[in-house]
Order: C-alpha cells, then structure tokens, then sequence
C-alpha cells in the first residue's frame, strides 16, 4: 500500500478506538512530571508534545522584563499569568528560543492591538487548575473562563476549548509575541473554510533580532466551528472583515459569539516548507476531531519509549525524576521532514528525506554530546541514526557540520566542535544506520581548514590549532576551552577513523587528540590560556575564566576524558589529583556559578569529574559524591540545578542513578558507582537486556561492596558496551560503609588512550 494513503488508514482506526486511562499510577508514563525543570533552573516547558515532534503546544507567560533570563523558555512555575500558547519550544536551553505562532482563546472586546504587546490579552492561571502528561496538556484561563487542553502528533495537534461565560468568544494569532519577535510574515483567514493559515520569519536565538539568522515556519490552524467575524491588526490598527495581512506587526481574531456550554475544537499544524505541507500534515496525522483518541495514540508512543528503562526501588520522587529525565531526553532533536519527506536543507534549497527516514534539527550539540547522546542511541538506535544521518546532511548542504543548529540555522554558540564526539558516541552505543565513510571524510574535511557551516561557526581557529598545538587566548576569548573541546573532538573523529579502517588518519587524530598538553601549566600544574607567543596569562587562580568558555580553569580541568592518566601524571600523580579533587567537590554549585573553583553541577563541563576518583584508587569517593550530586535532584519545578539543554542535565541524572556513566568519548562503555535503585532494566533494541540488581541500594547505602557480571565477580570500575550490548546481568552488593580496596587495583581504572 502506498505510505500515504496506508497512514490515513492507520489515523482513521485510531480515530475509532476506544479511549481509556490506564489505571496503574506507577507505570512509565504516569510516573512523568514535566513540571520538573519549569522552576528556578532547567528552563523546560510543560507542554504537550509527541517523541521528538516537531510541535509543541505549550503556554507562554507574562514577564516583567523580557530580558531577563527567566523568561527564556516562555515559562516559569513562578509566573501567574497566560498571554498564549506557541506552537515551538526549545526545552532546556539558555536563550530565548522559539515559542513561535502563539495563539490564545479568549472572551470579551478587542479592543487592543496585540502586536508586539505580550500584555494586551493576558490572563491568570492556577497550577491548581492546571494539568500535564507527556504529549497532553491542560490549563483553565481564569479570566476569560475557559478550560483548554491540547495534545499532539509529530507536526500536529488538537485543541479544544470551552467556555464557561456569556462574552463573546474569540481565538487571537499573535505571531509577534513569540521568544524573539518576527522579521517578517502573513496571515490568511479562510472563513468558508474555517481555516486561517500563514508564516513568519524569525530567528536571532542569544541575539534576539528575529532578522538575524532567520528560518521561516508555516502553520494552519482549521476549526469545528464557523467565524461570526474575524480581521487583522496591522501595526495598532484594527480592520474587521480583512482576511490577509502581511510584515513584521501582523496579528489576527477570529469571533465565535456566545458561546457559553459549548467547546470549539482547533485542529493545526505547521512545516518548515510551506502551507501546502503544513495543510498536508494536519490532513495525514489527524483525519477526525476525536481528541481522547489521538491523545491515546500519542501516549502509547510515550509508553513504548519510556518503557525501555524500568526500575525499581527507590522512592516515588526519585522514580518520578528519573523517568521525567528520561522524557527531557526524547523531545529533541526534532522531526524536521513534512509527512512527503520533503524539508528545507541547509542550503535553503528544498529536499527530500529517503523513505523510511527521517530528517531531524535542533542540536544543542555543545550540551548532548557528554550524555544524551549516548541515552538516545542507547533507548532509540533507528531515531539517533537518523540524527548522525540528518547532521551529515546538513554538512553537505551547509559545507560543514553544524555545531549548535535550530531547524535550518547554524548559530554555533558554544565553542568547540561538538558534532564530532556527539556522532561518535552515538556510533559507539550501536546507532550507526548510517553512511560511515561518508560522515569520516565530512570530518576529516572540515577539521584541517576552517570551512564555514551556512556562513558560520566550523572549526574555528583550526590552522592555528594545527600549528602551535593549541588555540592562543589573544586569538580567542575561549582559547584554553576551545583546546580541550578540540582535543575531545579529534579523539572522537580518531574513533570513527579506526572504525571506517582509515588507520593513517586514526594515528593523525590520535597524535592531535593530546593537544590539551600544550597548554598545561608545569608551574600551576593547571590547564590555562596559552597566548599566540607561548606565554600564559600573567596571573592565576582556579577561579581564572580568561580563555574559558562558560566556566573556569578549576572547572575545565577534568576535561581530558580521553587521557585522565596522563593529565594525572602531569598534574603531580594521584595523591595530589585527589586533593585538589577534595577541594574541587567539597561544594556543589548550582545555577550560575562561572566564577568559583568549585564543581558547578549546572553546567556540562564539570558533569565527569564526578567520576574522577575511578582513576585514583579511590572508587568509593565517586560512588559517594554521585549519591550526593544525586540528591540536588528532586521532583518538583526546582528539580533541576541548571539549565537542561536539550535533556543533558536530565541524562546526567539517568546514569548517575543506574550507577553507570559514559565519560569517554567515542568508546563504549561507561564508569561504575553503583545504582541507586534496586533494580533497572534497559530494553535493547535487539531483544536482549542489561538488568542491574542492588537490592539494598538506597540511599544511604552508597557504596559498592562488590559486583558481578553474569556472576562473575569484578572489581573494574569500567565496563565496556561489548560486555553488555548483548544482554548482561549486573549484580550488586552495595553498602553504607565504603569498601575501599574495590576498584582500587592497579588494573581497576577506567581506560586512558595515548
């Protein structure tokens, strides 16, 4: 059956099952709060959205100074007032970021322009009143009295709305109130067909001038109910009966009269093509106006994802942290290809995702390269590589890998080459559906002359890199931390190199992937920012942030994953690594914390030091400060200590609390400190399992007292993926005394690569 017409088959029996709400509370999926990280930190949504859909239904609230960084998500559990819900969303990220196309119901006279004034229809919310599942999401707008509640498919969702006063009823297109303004758009209303569609351009990301760096989405929204009268705004001024409006200072209404006991119910969709797809994907993803069952197809792909990690034990709020953290993880990168296949590539060109792919966008790359990465290919191998797959493309499109992209656009935030270990930890985990030849070459390409992806970013500073060893501070603000990245990265492209059976190149990368050396202080016995003359900054401290990109020296000391031996040998040998490891953990930071020595679990780049104490001798220490970084997690709004970046916090927190953790890029495999439940499953995509017994984990029972796997005792505190890639069982002993002698062998340390 052709797959068009095989999908509206499928939707249409979809549209006729029965809907029920499971019972059990304790599953997967009940077990989510996607309040967690709306708070203080974390910067989340809690809208409705499906597996890595393109969209998101999610409300937007009013803040006092849209500058501030509490309103980059569009959302905060703090605020009390709705103003709409967009139809994008960036989860985690720490600039304003999409919210795009926003839209709310509402009653009374429009008597306001909305254009560019996120307070002229605004109304307060309770939390008490306010409800959300994965892919479901409901609110109750208390001044205008009316209940909504949206859920989603991968490109389209389903509103219904119902209102409980005698005013009149209205729906309000506001595209100028997304995160960043617009730089350009339409609006058509069709009221014969109940149907009001358009676009806009926008981007500006950290920057937040929508005309820099633009991409452009399309929309349709189409309702149950016909229009009693509808018009525009453009700029301040009202026209009623007008039906198209075009700039940047559009916006549009829809009336509906009274409509007191009754719900209207709106259909939408949007593409980052055209209108035609994004009418096309509303008309293959959602045939019927039977919200509880589309809700129900949506949930059910939640439960088979989230279902591939179970566990056991713990309590309820570390269960329901872990497996929200596990949902922060499956909502990006995004589908990006219309339900045709068709996507705008890097090049601003349209093409065409091979069948049975699909394209997908939006890679904080900088942030999920240490550890979504390896969860996503761990839990959804067909998904992460279609994502390698959909970044390759993009290279060849745009002329080099993209480091930080949203939908179409390079915005390279953060320094560093990220793309490179994030592919080869995904190939590593067993995601690799992909052209390997072909994604080494790319690498290879772009790692030994600067080539620009879409006019930005690229290996930066790659021909002073190659001569000197390092990148000079005077050359770049980041030098000291662009070193370390690059290190990381060459490792990781030596990696694919070997796999693709390219061994002259593995040596090459290899050989550069020590350059973290070249800026080793011998006299601080530090990492620090080496100037194009050879000298280092005149004066030092651990809180030193010259030459490092979010963070200081303290910090990015430990970013040498690929080698801890040798930084340890450089740095004084293991007696004086633990020490300034004691001092460096002896404080844990949250939120925003650049300028002290100490580890800031809110940023990525302390995530491994946590893991250190492995490569001392000293095991128990790591399995105890794991447990302690463990608990700055918690269930509630304030559950996250930074910001999540697309799940990155989130997945730190997944393999922290199954005692396992990926430190090394590019290779399989992953650090021991113990589970804090009593038993996790992972589900493989082959069938076979990975099952962690610890019976008496809890949480005062940090420490390891011993480990077998399939019953035979080990004392490594590394274990490779070929040992579990096939199913495995780990039994533990854990205790609440720590066993100093286990991991503590000569031949016990994870490995280090020369």
């Amino acid at each position: 059956m052709h797959i068009r017409n095989l999908a509206i088959t499928m939707l249409m029996f979809v549209c006729s099952l029965p809907y029920s709400v499971a019972a059990d509370n304790k599953t997967p999926y009940n077990e989510v709060n996607t309040f967690i990280g709306t708070g203080k930190e974390g910067n989340c949504f809690p809208g409705a959205q499906a597996p890595f859909g393109m969209i998101s239904i999610s409300p937007n609230n009013t803040f006092s100074n849209y500058e501030d960084p509490s309103s980059r998500p569009g959302y905060k559990y703090s605020q009390t007032e709705i103003n709409g819900f967009g139809m994008t969303h960036f989860s985690g990220v720490g600039c304003h970021a999409m919210q795009d196309l926003p839209f709310l119901p509402l009653t009374g006279d429009l008597d306001k322009s909305p254009v560019n004034d996120k307070y002229a229809y605004r109304t307060r919310f309770s939390h008490a009143d306010e409800k959300a599942m994965p892919g479901f999401y409901s609110v109750k707008l208390a001044d205008y009295q009316i209940d909504t509640k949206f859920t989603t498919t991968t490109r389209s969702a389903i509103g219904e709305f119902s209102f409980h006063n005698e005013k009149d009823a209205h729906v309000i297109f506001a595209p100028t109130n997304n995160a960043n303004g617009i730089g350009d758009g339409e609006l058509h209303i069709e009221s014969s067909a109940m149907t009001v569609t358009g676009w806009v351009s926008t981007g500006g990301f950290c920057w937040r001038d929508p005309r820099d760096r633009p991409y452009k989405v399309f929309f349709i929204a189409r309702f149950n109910t016909p229009f009693k009268g509808y018009g525009v705004w453009k700029g301040k001024s009202k026209e009623n009966g007008k039906s198209n409006v075009a700039g940047d200072d559009i916006a549009a209404f829809l009336s509906f009269g009274n409509q007191k006991g009754k719900t209207i119910k709106m259909k939408m969709a949007i593409s980052y093509v055209s209108i035609d797809n994004a009418k096309e994907n509303l008309k293959n993803e959602i045939v019927c106006w039977d919200f509880d069952n589309v809700y129900q197809a949506t949930k059910e792909k939640w439960t088979n994802l989230l279902s591939r990690i179970t566990v056991n034990g713990g309590t309820d709020a570390e269960r329901q942290s872990f497996y929200t953290a596990i949902y922060h993880n499956l909502l990006h990168p995004n589908v990006y290809n219309d339900v045709n296949g068709e996507y705008m590539g890097f090049d601003d060109q349209l093409h065409h995702i091979a069948s049975g792919r699909q394209m997908y966008a939006n890679f904080s790359l900088w942030d999920t390269y240490r550890t979504s990465a390896y969860l996503q290919a761990m839990i959804a191998p067909k998904e992460a590589s279609d994502m390698v797959n959909s970044l390759l493309l993009d290279a060849e499109q745009g002329g080099a890998y993209p480091n930080w992209s949203m939908n179409n656009i390079e915005y390279g935030v953060m320094n560093g080459y990220s793309t490179f270990p994030f592919i080869a930890n995904m190939y590593a985990m067993g995601a690799r559906n992909f052209n390997l030849q072909a994604v080494k070459d790319m690498m290879k390409k772009v790692s030994v002359k600067h080539i620009k992806c879409k006019g930005h970013h690229g290996w930066e500073h790659v021909e002073d890199y190659m001569t000197l060893g390092y990148v000079p501070v005077d050359k770049h603000g980041h030098g000291a931390s662009m070193t370390l990245e690059y290190s990381i990265d060459d490792f990781s492209i030596a990696q694919i190199c070997k796999t693709a059976g390219d061994s002259t190149a593995y040596y090459y990368y290899s050989d550069r992937a020590q350059s973290y050396e070249n800026i080793f202080d011998t006299n601080t016995k530090m990492l620090r920012a080496r100037k194009s003359d050879g000298t280092f900054s005149a004066k030092y401290s651990p809180s030193e942030t010259d030459g490092f990109n979010e963070g200081n020296a303290a910090q990015y000391f430990w970013s040498v994953p690929h080698n801890m031996k040798n930084l340890i040998d450089l740095a004084g040998g293991k007696a004086h690594v633990e020490k300034q490891l004691d001092t460096f953990s002896s404080k844990i930071n949250h939120g925003w914390a650049i300028d002290e020595p100490y580890y800031w679990l809110g940023n990525e780049p302390c995530f491994g030091s946590a893991y250190v104490y492995n490569y001392l001798g000293k095991a128990w220490k790591s399995q105890r400060l794991v447990r302690k970084i463990l608990s700055d997690f918690n269930n509630t709004p304030d559950g996250l200590p930074g910001d999540d970046d697309a799940g990155a916090m989130s997945a730190l927190y997944v393999f922290s609390a199954m005692g396992i953790y990926p430190y090394i890029p590019g290779i399989g495999g992953f650090v021991v400190v113990g589970p804090l439940f009593s038993k996790v499953q992972i589900k493989l995509s082959n069938g076979k399992a990975i099952i962690l017994n610890a019976p008496n984990a809890q949480e005062n029972n940090p420490y390891i007292q011993s480990m077998a796997i399939n019953n035979k005792p080990k004392t490594s505190t590394w274990i490779a993926w070929d040992k579990l890639k096939d199913g495995a069982t780990l039994n533990f002993k854990m205790g609440d005394k720590p066993n100093e002698q286990w991991g503590s062998g000569a031949n016990d340390a994870p490995p280090s690569f020369y």
